[in-house]
């Protein structure tokens, strides 16, 4: 990647060094001189770093198309136009290693959660129906050859969406940016497999992550992390047994928080409001019905309509009717 000259950037120009080679998208002839094994060793190696950027650094170019790839005469790619990056936190970049190793193994429980880990899930969600449709999509697309990789990518958006599960910008951006490099892989090597590459370049990075060395220090960096928390427990155990001592403990509990305890209450007021218009309605009846002149007294219809006419007519009507 060119580096940046600070001694002469401003807030208006980018000073960098200037990098050889031809873009990839007018680099037939560079490729064409390159033998197939030599093409796939550059392609390994341009998915090699992508995969570094998003696991170990968390900075990452998400616009990798052939126009901002260089080729050089020997085979060494450069990377330009910098201006779309992606940024991913530890937590993330764990969660994705999660997901290949488990893609790797062809393992849907583990790859279900690490998906859950990466996205915004629902409250309501079939983790199950989930587990068995991501399982099918690995059978499909997992094996060498069995699909491209943004088939593959489309396949696992649409599984989102179905799901209704929520993806995060940043997660996005890996997306778009391994849907991205699939395109310019192929173009150096027409014969690349992203999938399966990818599996097996994580599967050694899970291998990586194992080593005694790294084992060591993610062990050190827990307890690091855990020592503060250790530290304050025994003041709070103190703290909470005396309230308790003398009866200064207290606990909250917010009172229908859960959506499911509020439409069962919401059905129950439904019913019960029902239930009293309906009784209501019917008291109101029995008692028109009751009523001398109402809907139930005697002779209240005993007029025929040509009777009625000839009533009004002689002004003699004697029915109630008239």
């Amino acid at each position: 990647m060119p580096a940046p000259r600070s001694r002469w950037c401003t807030a208006r120009v980018l000073v960098m060094d200037r990098l050889p080679g031809t873009p990839l998208g007018a680099g037939d002839t560079v490729l064409a001189g390159m033998t197939g094994q030599r093409r796939r060793e550059v392609a390994a190696a341009l998915l090699g770093t992508m995969l570094d950027q998003v696991l170990e650094t968390g900075m990452f170019h998400v616009d990798v198309h052939p126009g901002n790839v260089l080729v050089d005469a020997d085979g060494t790619l450069g990377l330009l136009d910098l201006g779309s990056v992606g940024r991913l936190d530890g937590t993330t970049r764990a969660a994705l290693g999660r997901l290949m190793a488990a893609l790797g193994r062809s393992d849907s429980a583990a790859a279900t959660d690490a998906l859950l880990e990466l996205v915004d899930r629902p409250d309501e969600i079939d983790e199950r129906e989930l587990e068995r449709t991501l399982g099918g999509l690995i059978v499909r697309y997992a094996a060498p050859g069995a699909g491209t990789g943004a088939a593959a990518f489309g396949a696992l958006m649409r599984l989102v969406t179905t799901h209704r599960l929520a993806i995060p910008p940043q997660v996005a951006a890996v997306f778009r940016a391994f849907a991205t490099l699939e395109g310019t892989l192929v173009l150096i090597d027409p014969a690349f497999d992203l999938v399966a590459e990818a599996r097996r370049a994580g599967v050694g990075r899970v291998a990586e992550a194992l080593t005694p060395q790294r084992l060591r220090d993610s062990v050190t960096d827990e307890v690091v992390a855990l020592l503060p928390v250790l530290r304050r427990l025994p003041r709070r155990v103190d703290r909470i047994a005396d309230a308790l001592e003398h009866g200064r403990l207290g606990v909250n509990v917010r009172v229908l928080a859960d959506r499911r305890d509020r439409q069962l209450v919401t059905g129950l007021v439904h019913q019960v409001l029902l239930t009293v218009l309906g009784t209501a309605a019917g008291l109101i009846a029995v008692r028109l019905l009751g009523i001398p002149g109402g809907p139930g007294s005697p002779g209240a219809s005993s007029c025929t309509t040509s009777s009625a006419t000839a009533c009004s007519s002689s002004r003699s009507c004697s029915c109630s009717g008239c």
